[in-house]
């Protein structure tokens, strides 16, 4: 049976020993590590960080001897490919250490409780200097002043737009772009475009060279295949889901091909920076444990969520309402400590419907006023049908309105819909 607590502890020396900047976001103490062979790695690498050294695995082995040599080896080996894996193991690690100690606490009160030469106040006592150890063991206790991180600040900004620009140019104006950090709602009732929006954002985030995790709770793989096709090559996804596809289409020089060839040969077309997730059940640890799976190969810079009303939580809640504002802060914490945007589509409720006008509102928001707390964007969908569009809604106008903006302007842009094609389009 694998050692969970050891992998962890190979996993986050390993990864401080690759990426030596992650280690003062870290806080690691010696008392997470329990094996003593990662003791002595530790301790190791503890003395090279005194003394302002960030050290290598030769360095830290060459202090070594026995084991504890092959052991630095193993560490290196084991460790994740981005440093983003690091910080979640991190987290891991010091849970299993917090459970440890928060057991041990309990062991005092109940062995104490029998000695009646022990005042019930020091058994007390005793145990809430465990838990104040645990509590400021977990804190980011992280200062940052303002001065100081200029020099930061510049350097960052001079090699990293602030940005990932969507693939809207309309809504670029209004938003700018995906920003890091940030918790984005796209909002509209069933059937209004909820997931055009997020599959489309997601999959030409995608072919701009971007690494996207997209979860999906209410479409398996294969339908999301289709809409992801529809998309790329202009085909209806009906007749990409029924396998009606032995018709010729006009390409864009002008010569003519077959549905179904195009289909087979659309590699090129489609994106290996998308992951799609079809979960039947998905939690925010999920999330967060897709994230740092797939961190391992190459970094996350954006996730997808359809929808976060499917989305379950590991503690239970005493109604819908806790359990929806408890996934809406974690998905918000996610952005905020993996430093990436976290898109999540939301339904919106019924008294939409009951105005004229069919405005959305941010009291519309199903379940949660949480969301609206949580969100630094909500993007609320509206539809508009003129006289003679079909009734299938293509060729309808489509609205982004921007009812929440964190960091500028609020606003609308227009779109027209082609459902058909799964996607929205500028004039």
């Amino acid at each position: 049976m694998i050692d969970v607590r050891l992998s962890l502890e190979k996993s986050v020396l390993g990864g401080v020993l690759r990426f030596p900047k992650v280690w003062d976001d870290l806080s690691l103490v010696a008392d997470y590590f329990e094996h003593y062979l990662s003791r002595q790695v530790f301790d190791r690498i503890l003395s090279f960080k005194r003394d302002g050294v960030d050290p290598d695995v030769l360095m830290v082995a060459s202090g070594l001897s026995g084991d504890a040599v092959g052991f630095v080896f193993e560490c290196s080996a084991d460790a994740p490919l981005a440093d983003v894996a690091v910080k979640y193991h991190v987290q891991q690690l010091k849970a299993i250490w917090a459970k440890g100690e928060l057991n041990l606490a309990g062991r005092v009160l109940q062995e104490g409780s029998d000695d009646p030469a022990v005042p019930v106040s020091d058994l007390i006592a005793d145990a809430l200097k465990v838990v104040d150890n645990v509590s400021g063991s977990q804190a980011q206790m992280s200062i940052t002043y303002a001065s100081s991180y200029l020099d930061e600040y510049v350097e960052q900004m001079s090699v990293k737009s602030p940005f990932m620009p969507t693939c809207w140019r309309r809504l670029n104006k209004l938003l700018g772009g995906w920003r890091d950090s940030a918790f984005y709602v796209i909002a509209g009732r069933p059937g209004q475009g909820k997931t055009i929006v997020a599959l489309q954002g997601a999959f030409e985030l995608a072919r701009s060279g971007k690494h996207v995790l997209y979860f999906s709770l209410e479409m398996p793989e294969m339908q999301l295949q289709h809409r992801l096709l529809a998309q790329a090559l202009s085909l209806d996804v009906s007749s990409i889901a029924n396998d009606q596809l032995d018709y010729e289409v006009m390409n864009g020089d002008g010569s003519v091909s077959v549905a179904r060839d195009l289909v087979r040969d659309a590699y090129g077309k489609l994106s290996n920076n998308l992951g799609i997730v079809s979960a039947p059940r998905l939690t925010p640890n999920g999330v967060r444990a897709y994230i740092s799976a797939a961190s391992k190969v190459i970094p996350v810079d954006a996730v997808f969520i359809d929808y976060l009303g499917l989305m379950d939580d590991d503690v239970a809640h005493r109604d819908k309402i806790s359990k929806i504002g408890s996934v809406s802060n974690q998905l918000k914490r996610i952005a905020l400590e993996l430093d990436i945007p976290v898109v999540a589509a939301v339904q919106l409720n019924r008294d939409i419907e009951q105005r004229s006008d069919h405005k959305p509102q941010l009291s519309d928001l199903r379940d949660s006023g949480s969301i609206e707390q949580d969100a630094d964007v909500i993007l609320m969908i509206a539809r508009k049908r003129r006289d003679g569009d079909p009734e299938d809604g293509n060729g309808s106008d489509f609205y982004l309105r921007v009812a929440k903006n964190r960091h500028g302007a609020m606003g609308a842009a227009r779109f027209v819909a082609q459902d058909g094609f799964s996607r929205i389009v500028e004039d």
